[in-house]
């Protein structure tokens, strides 16, 4: 009796089927529709990643370029140009060469050689609290610096290192005259070594000039043309006293010898 009635169930199954019957065009279609529009639900979602990395690309690469610019002024560049043309004359490159750059563990700065056995002059504020001092030449020499005297009232620093036969700088006996133009040698921003020029605006009791100055030309020799230090190097200011603009600020070299080892 059950399977008859299996039997009779597949014979009403077999009647509901149409052998004549054969799929639509339409049938086809729609499934080509859904494919379509799951083909184009992909692309568009690539599409939004790809404008979205466009974007974040694009905004990662103003930022950098606004910390370059907030980090190096356009007259930060400029300045790299006059270098380059200054260190091509014979006297600057000799200058350059007693030049040197005060490495602290928290501070960098400029200092200068002043004798060929390695008492070196940079500012008090260069190197206060460092405990470890180095002390690197123009060309690649380096010592560890010893602190010899410091003077926080006029920002001046004496240290000495090691060294035999060191290039240095010659000493005024004078302080610097007004409108008298000069060399600046110093370590400014990430850069070392670089030199600039520009005239002597005031000389009361701090020698200002006119050359521009940035973090880490502290202690930088202010030079005039007969190759002799006429100042250090210790700040900036901008004062509408010269228009608004940024002046360099330096103790006169009368203060330095009067202080020296």
């Amino acid at each position: 009796m059950r399977d008859d009635k299996e039997k009779d169930d597949l014979d009403d199954l077999d009647d509901l089927v149409d052998p004549d019957w054969e799929p639509s065009p339409e049938d086809f279609l729609m499934e080509e529709i859904e494919e379509e529009e799951h083909k184009g639900n992909d692309d568009n979602r690539k599409k939004w990643i790809k404008t979205i990395s466009v974007v974040i690309a694009v905004m990662l690469v103003f930022q950098v370029v606004a910390v370059f610019f907030s980090t190096f002024s356009i007259d930060a560049i400029s300045f790299l140009k006059t270098s380059y043309r200054l260190s091509q004359l014979e006297d600057v490159k000799e200058y350059k060469q007693a030049v040197v750059t005060i490495q602290g563990e928290r501070s960098r700065g400029t200092g200068f050689a002043i004798s060929a056995d390695g008492l070196i002059v940079t500012n008090h504020h260069v190197i206060d609290g460092q405990k470890n001092i180095m002390v690197g030449f123009h060309q690649g020499e380096l010592f560890e610096g010893e602190l010899i005297s410091s003077y926080p009232d006029i920002d001046i620093a004496f240290l000495k290192v090691d060294g035999i036969n060191l290039p240095h700088l010659s000493l005024s006996e004078k302080d610097g005259v007004k409108n008298e133009n000069v060399y600046v040698i110093g370590n400014p921003l990430t850069w070392t070594q670089i030199a600039n020029e520009g005239a002597i605006l005031d000389t009361n009791s701090l020698t200002v000039i006119s050359a521009p100055i940035y973090r880490g030309n502290s202690g930088s020799p202010v030079i005039n043309m007969d190759g002799e230090v006429v100042a250090v190097v210790f700040a900036k200011r901008r004062t509408n006293q010269y228009g608004g603009r940024s002046v360099g600020l330096a103790v006169p070299i009368e203060k330095v010898v009067e202080n020296m080892p």
